[in-house]
């Protein structure tokens, strides 16, 4: 059984949920509140160690070019603690993302900078992703091969 969990932050508005409905692998979504990311799931009545942080275009920006940037290096650094896997998961291609936000001064190279330092220092893995609906499907497939492997 796949039970995909949303921290309960999430805000159900355009740019914030992500909807999970017709993907067959998904039992069932429950809110919770979740000390880091946004998305984990329970296989088979058991936690999974990797958790899903959703950026929007400029949520990332917003996160990584301001104040929030410490705040958001402690939680990559506690769950890195906790054998937790942090993957973030971006609202936007490559080439979305490199060719910057156009209400920001710091230009996409400086982001996509920003991103592989992140991935070095914290083991932090990102994925562009085309669309919302491409994310769900994303999570979805890493969880159900998680669950194959469980199952055998």
């Amino acid at each position: 059984m796949l039970v995909i969990i949303r921290d309960t932050r999430e805000q159900d508005c355009e740019n914030g949920r992500l909807d999970f409905s017709g993907i067959e692998e998904v039992d069932k979504v429950e809110d919770m509140g979740l000390a880091y990311g946004d998305y984990t799931a329970i296989i088979n009545e058991k936690s999974v160690p990797i958790i899903w942080e959703r950026k929007s275009k400029s949520d990332l920006w917003g996160t990584l070019f301001s104040d929030e940037y410490q705040r958001f290096k402690r939680e990559l650094a506690r769950a890195k603690e906790a054998n937790v896997k942090l993957i973030l998961t971006i609202e936007g291609t490559y080439t979305d993302i490199w060719a910057g936000f156009e209400y920001s001064k710091f230009d996409g190279q400086a982001m996509m900078k920003k991103l592989a330092t992140l991935y070095v220092k914290y083991d932090l893995e990102y994925v562009f992703n085309e669309s919302r609906r491409v994310m769900a499907r994303r999570i979805v497939d890493c969880y159900s091969a998680i669950q194959r492997n469980y199952s055998t």
